[in-house]
């Protein structure tokens, strides 16, 4: 094997607890590789976290994944591959007979996926490990075991269906594509991690590298929040968490059609407090001592890493309490203590361009079923064309048209 002296050998594991030393292959990567992050991932996922090590001749770890069974649609979808096929199709009226016989061969396809294997964790990120102190050959032939590992491992549970989702550069993402086989669509963009660098001696340093007009509109979207008498308080740990809290993170899945009840977030702050509760920095804005807003962050040394919020939208006016809770409370709080470096997930890529954040793109590569290979292909490669737009960047050549109809014809 070309980069590698021997071949090492897969195991796996079904649990951080029991993961051989692997701080070796931790250096320099952040919070959503550690242990006690995938333990949280483990019970936040009901039990379908594996994790794959492959060792040495001298039972060294020299590279590790983390990936989830995925069984059905009853998960997030940035972790459902089948959220990455078309679309039904727009024009028929919901309920009519035009539109169910539309959907009726996209829900066809999009069954075939599952079961599937997903190389992604909680917090939009792939675990797929290597040695850091081994050459680019080596580390790129022990991603391309890895990947393998993983596909013959989960094909024993059987997912037929392997994705990779989050990887870190394109380079990576070919590695898996390879290994995944000829039949592999090629890489593409799949999401971009928002990172805004701190390092500013104050809230108005901050401001001082954003254009004119945007420092202006933060200042006033700074004034309306304090003068509607919206206080903020920075709490550690999950003792900030309770059932307010959930009923505000609830109404924001909602408002954006997400699934959910107060009892499995509540259940969630359960599995934070016995996982990560010393990372936990939870950003409670208050009106006359009713809670309006919150944000949670995870601390990971000088990196803060903005994850969820919700709001009392009942409450709330033109006082900008998302903008306040989810960015400048928290900068304003990593000024006063030292943080130089921000994330602020994936998505809402206009809102966060515009206060400064720069994308750092992630990359998927997924083996589909024989029969959506084509209209996934394409519906892929349009929807990372799409994602460059939105980020400003430019694609590298046009998607292939016609997405929409090769998954239609997979089923005729």
């Amino acid at each position: 094997m070309t980069g590698l002296d021997s071949t090492p050998t897969p195991r796996l594991y079904h649990r951080a607890a029991d993961l051989p030393d692997v701080a070796p292959l931790l250096a320099g990567e952040v919070l959503y590789a550690k242990p006690d992050w995938l333990a949280y991932c483990e019970a936040s996922a009901g039990g379908r976290i594996r994790h794959v090590v492959l060792e040495d001749a001298a039972g060294r770890a020299v590279a590790m994944a983390t990936y989830r069974i995925v069984p059905d649609e009853n998960v997030l979808s940035l972790y459902d591959l089948s959220s990455l096929l078309p679309a039904p199709p727009a024009g028929d009226a919901p309920g009519s007979a035009g539109s169910n016989a539309a959907k009726e061969p996209l829900r066809a396809a999009k069954s075939l996926v599952f079961p599937n294997a997903v190389g992604a964790v909680s917090g939009a990120h792939c675990v797929l490990l290597t040695d850091s102190g081994a050459d680019p050959a080596t580390r790129s032939a022990l991603r391309r075991a890895l990947v393998r590992a993983v596909a013959q491992h989960a094909a024993q549970e059987g997912c037929d269906t392997v994705g990779f989702l989050y990887l870190r550069d394109r380079d990576s993402a070919q590695d898996v594509a390879e290994a995944l086989g000829d039949a592999c669509a090629a890489p593409f963009p799949v999401a971009a991690q928002m990172q805004l660098a701190g390092g500013w001696p104050d809230f108005e340093g901050y401001l001082a590298t954003l254009p004119s007009p945007r420092r202006n509109k933060i200042r006033r979207e700074r004034k309306q929040f304090l003068e509607a008498g919206i206080l903020t308080r920075a709490v550690p740990g999950t003792v900030a968490l309770d059932e307010d809290t959930a009923r505000l993170q609830l109404a924001l899945r909602r408002r954006y059609g997400a699934g959910g009840t107060t009892a499995s977030i509540l259940a969630d702050y359960e599995h934070l407090h016995a996982s990560v509760e010393e990372r936990v920095l939870v950003f409670r804005c208050e009106r006359e001592g009713r809670l309006v807003g919150v944000s949670l962050a995870l601390l990971d040394g000088d990196h803060l890493h903005v994850r969820l919020a919700g709001f009392d939208y009942g409450a709330l006016a033109a006082d900008f309490a998302y903008f306040n809770a989810v960015y400048y409370e928290p900068v304003r709080w990593g000024i006063e203590h030292g943080i130089t470096r921000y994330s602020f997930g994936t998505g809402t890529y206009g809102a966060k361009l515009a206060r400064g954040c720069r994308p750092s793109l992630l990359w998927g590569a997924v083996l589909w079923p024989a029969e959506l290979r084509e209209a996934a292909a394409a519906a892929t490669a349009e929807r990372g064309a799409a994602l460059l737009t939105s980020l400003g960047l430019a694609p590298a050549s046009d998607p292939p048209a016609g997405a929409d109809d090769r998954i239609q014809g997979a089923h005729r």
